[in-house]
């Protein structure tokens, strides 16, 4: 068996052959054959094409971003081709159709090929997006909600990701909610900035901690699995930004509230973040979740460094300022080395 591997991996392999050989799990002879039963790409094509088609995506994202929020642009676009909103609005939904059928027929073709695969059912999630625009333009839809335009979409996405298997897909569907619940919610509370008592962060911080719930009942059985990691990652974003904002902002109800208050009588967010934090590396560490942990790690360092920036920015002296920063990156970088030469002893 001929497996490639890139230049990384491949150090690290010879490194684990060299280490079996001095412990004498392994003679010369299973060495050489485990040295030449892999071989080193050049250069590595996959991620080329990740990046690429991630690249393409974005692209693609910014071009009918523009175009959707571009009322003008729309109604300019209508009339250049003389047709309709309602006939684009069923015309755009069943280009969006074929481009998941044929992305379905592709997958079937060409299982390997999951990126370029993945892209297309892309196409189809951004051409549906296209198709809630248009529809948002019709006459019949003149007095729906404006959260509505973004539902439909969802919920559309919801039934494909889940029939199609799709992750990417299923992602758009919960990115969708996210957009739902703040236009939604915006618009119960009348433009305010509150809604039920509490601001855009701390709504944020229930859908965090539904969609984490909403992942842990995906058993590896269930049709839903394929999604619990990608659901328990957008659940985690969304919990752990929205925390690290209440930090900053608290949970009041317009800025300049906010610019009246000391960053001190915000203390028991940044006391309930570190908690939690904590709380979700010893979790990820007990339960052998590494996604759990890294956002427990990332957030963490996140609130440790906007206190101090809160509170010593204006106190020190900038150049001891960068120094004490960069005293403590050092002792970061220096721990993590130590753990990973420990890891590797192991």
């Amino acid at each position: 068996m001929d497996i490639k591997v890139n230049k990384r991996q491949s150090q690290l392999l010879n490194d684990t052959i060299e280490q079996w050989q001095q412990q004498q799990l392994i003679d010369n002879q299973q060495a050489q054959q485990l040295r030449q039963s892999y071989h080193v790409i050049s250069f590595d094509w996959k991620l080329l094409a990740v990046y690429s088609f991630w690249v393409a995506i974005a692209c693609f994202i910014l071009s009918v971003i523009l175009l959707v929020a571009d009322d003008y642009l729309i109604s300019l676009l209508s009339r250049l081709i003389n047709t309709p909103a309602s006939v684009l609005t069923i015309l755009s939904t069943i280009i969006a159709g074929l481009l998941f059928y044929f992305g379905v027929k592709r997958r079937q073709r060409y299982p390997e090929k999951t990126v370029s695969n993945e892209a297309m059912f892309f196409f189809g999630v951004l051409i549906t997006a296209v198709a809630s625009g248009f529809l948002s333009h019709t006459a019949m839809a003149q007095n729906w909600r404006e959260s509505l335009f973004i539902l439909l979409p969802t919920i559309t996405y919801l039934i494909i990701g889940i029939q199609l298997r799709s992750v990417l897909v299923w992602l758009f569907a919960l990115l969708g909610v996210g957009l739902w619940v703040l236009t939604e919610t915006s618009y119960l509370a009348q433009n305010h900035y509150l809604f039920w008592g509490m601001n855009i962060p701390l709504r944020f911080i229930f859908v965090g901690i539904l969609i984490v719930g909403l992942s842990a009942i995906f058993k590896p059985h269930s049709r839903f699995y394929f999604a619990k990691e990608a659901t328990q990652f957008v659940g985690l974003m969304y919990f752990f930004n929205a925390l690290w904002m209440l930090t900053i902002f608290g949970n009041y109800d317009s800025l300049s509230a906010w610019s009246h208050v000391k960053q001190i009588e915000l203390w028991g967010w940044s006391v309930a973040m570190v908690f939690l934090t904590l709380s979700a590396i010893l979790y990820g560490i007990k339960n052998n979740n590494p996604l759990v942990r890294a956002f427990g790690i990332i957030f963490l360092l996140l609130c440790l460094y906007s206190r101090y920036f809160e509170f010593f920015w204006g106190t020190l002296h900038k150049a001891l300022f960068f120094a004490i920063l960069a005293l403590s990156f050092w002792w970061i970088g220096s721990r993590a080395e130590k753990l990973w030469h420990l890891g590797n002893k192991n």
